[in-house]
């Protein structure tokens, strides 16, 4: 089974937004960014996403290329419940 990569961009997130997000998938799966799951079935990575976020779809997510917008610490435990099966 391929890993899938979750990838936050750090782009116009303040510093409590990160913390908070990354807080969010330590507590579903133990990984800070750099990390695979214990599973091999996610791997964390933080990036600079530039020009293609603005400040209004911050914070952004994306799970294997897929982005979604304006994450929320609620809708990332539902995306993380969802790709880390």
């Amino acid at each position: 089974m391929p890993v899938t990569r979750l990838e936050l961009c750090t782009d116009h997130l303040t510093i409590e937004q990160r913390e908070t997000l990354l807080d969010t998938v330590w507590d579903a799966l133990r990984i800070s960014p750099g990390m695979v799951s214990a599973d091999g079935n996610v791997e964390l990575c933080l990036s600079q996403c530039g020009a293609q976020v603005s400040a209004e779809d911050a914070p952004l997510v994306r799970v294997d290329g897929q982005e979604y917008r304006n994450v929320t610490p609620e809708r990332l435990q539902t995306l993380l419940r969802r790709w880390s099966r």
